[in-house]
């Protein structure tokens, strides 16, 4: 009897044991699924009212271990037994339980489920769903939206369709070459809500018109219209627009491939002109990569490099194989420069010669922070700064000189307002009466590369005065020379170095210097460069 108690008593701990080891096998095992089992199936709704596109919805999966959603659909029933080859839809949050499928075809029937998948790539299978399409677009309109297809190429082209929306460009304010053009969007606004109208009879639209019209969708070079129009019928004007969406400038690329912006009103802010091109086009960047402006609108304003954009507004077009942000009129344009307007760049206050043609006078002038107040020793209780036009190259340089410069930082986009003032015929803007920051961190112009006899005092360099340049492959010269100054040669002529940079370095002659960047100052009856600090200096 001893001896059969105690195989009782071991095979009771071996099944306890068991048990234990697979509770902790399975942690925190959820119910009704865990890792090992099918999730937890989702309950499907899909409907499609009198349009053409079918609004899906789903209960969310409650399981810890949910990895993804996918949508299918199919033009024949039995989807869970013989998927398509591909979702419409995917999504890897848990909560992401709805989705519009839009463009189907008017008349025809689909079939929708969903599969959820956990991370041990289990899978279940919600209901299926039949929807049928109704047999006309005539029964409902379409949006912008909808004939956009969330995708390159409308999924109506070649259709004739009724779109109803919000005039947002009027048919007489964009120039173009081959007729009249208008844009209509959607009252919410945001990605896939616009569509560009070309046809004769929309050239008297106008912003905020709400209208139904009737034609038929066409690409255009890559551009999606409503062309051939038939109808057109002005429910009512003076209409709010929808509101523009918020964008960088590098979601507005040619590199981003922005199509969900196309004909849509948009507005980038805080941005930079780095480049003005040919055909009224020019490049701006808030800091995140350069997009393309275009004059088809109606506007005053002349682009300059280094002017601050600080807000821009306009519809996303295509042609010519880019994209490009087309502002209507001068409302959508709020700058400063303007190629000699009231706030003007460094290279405007420059004046391509030795003596600024502003001299004396008070200016506002926009620019990238290049050297900021720590960065250079003054005799004084003031400070120095350097600002420089965005784009870099000749006399796109200007110091700064007051006690009210605090705060200014490398890579800050300002407007220093304050007077003109040739000191021992160096430009700068002394004491500054004020300045704004419009954004921070942007890159910094690369400085000029030259050689030591390009910029010694004998050559006169004017145009480089308060430009950063940098040489490479340079020795030390001489030492000690007056007014805090030295020399360096890269073989080429010798040029002077100064001390009023931040940096330990102590010169010594036959030192070598691999790449040696600063500020090209004039003091004293010479130029010389000033580092900034020991990142300046490369030996």
């Amino acid at each position: 009897m001893k001896h059969w108690y105690k195989i009782v008593k071991w095979f009771i701990r071996f099944i306890t044991v068991t048990a234990i080891l697979i509770m902790i096998s399975c942690g925190d095992d959820e119910s009704p699924a865990g890792p090992g089992d099918n999730p937890t199936a989702s309950t499907l709704s899909a409907t499609s009212g009198t349009t053409n596109t079918v609004f899906a919805s789903w209960t969310a999966c409650p399981d810890n271990d949910f990895s993804e959603y996918n949508l299918y659909r199919s033009t024949s029933s039995g989807i869970s037994a013989n998927p398509p080859s591909s979702p419409i839809r995917t999504s890897s949050n848990a909560s992401d339980t709805t989705f519009s499928d839009t463009g189907l075809g008017w008349g025809e029937t689909y079939y929708y489920a969903v599969q959820t998948k956990n991370t041990g790539n289990y899978t279940a299978w919600s209901n299926e769903m039949q929807v049928v399409i109704a047999d006309s677009g005539s029964s409902g309109y379409l949006t912008c939206y909808e004939i956009q297809g969330q995708q390159s190429s409308s999924p109506y082209v070649d259709q004739e369709v009724e779109v109803t929306g919000i005039v947002t460009v009027g048919g007489d304010e964009y120039y173009y070459t081959s007729g009249p053009v208008a844009v209509l969007g959607d009252q919410a606004g945001g990605p896939w809500t616009g569509l560009v109208l070309f046809d004769a009879s929309i050239a008297t639209l106008a912003r905020g018109d709400s209208i139904i019209i009737s034609g038929t969708v066409q690409e255009f070079n890559g551009l999606t219209e409503l062309c051939d129009i038939t109808a057109v019928e002005v429910v009512s004007t003076g209409s709010d627009l929808p509101p523009s969406t918020a964008v960088t400038t590098s979601a507005i690329s040619d590199s981003s491939d922005p199509e969900q912006y196309e004909s849509v009103l948009v507005s980038i802010t805080n941005g930079i002109v780095t480049e003005v091109q040919g055909y009224g086009e020019f490049l701006v960047d808030d800091n995140s990569g350069e997009c393309r402006f275009d004059d088809m609108g109606d506007f005053t304003y002349s682009p300059a490099v280094g002017d601050t954009i600080f807000t821009g507004t306009g519809i996303m077009w295509y042609k010519y194989s880019e994209w490009m942000l087309e502002p209507r009129d001068n409302n959508d344009l709020v700058t400063s420069g303007g190629g000699g307007g009231d706030t003007y760049t460094c290279y405007e206050i420059q004046g391509q010669q030795s003596s600024s043609p502003y001299t004396g006078q008070t200016v506002s002038v926009t620019g990238i922070v290049t050297a900021d107040p720590d960065d250079y020793t003054a005799v004084s209780s003031s400070t120095y700064a350097a600002l420089a036009d965005a784009g870099g190259g000749a006399w796109s340089g200007l110091l700064l000189y007051g006690n009210d410069l605090a705060g200014l930082q490398r890579g800050d986009s300002v407007t220093v307002t304050g007077v003109v003032d040739e000191y021992f015929s160096m430009t700068e803007v002394k004491y500054p009466i004020s300045y704004v920051v419009h954004s921070s961190g942007h890159a910094l112009p690369d400085p000029e590369q030259m050689s030591t006899g390009d910029l010694s005092t004998s050559v006169n360099p004017e145009q480089w005065e308060s430009v950063f340049v940098n040489v490479s492959d340079a020795d030390v010269t001489q030492i000690g020379l007056p007014w805090y100054t030295w020399a360096i040669d890269d073989g080429s002529g010798e040029c002077y170095a100064g001390t009023m940079g931040d940096f330990s370095y102590t010169p010594a002659v036959g030192d070598s210097i691999s790449s040696f960047t600063g500020l090209l100052w004039y003091s004293r009856d010479n130029f010389k460069i000033e580092p900034r600090d020991d990142n300046d200096i490369i030996n």
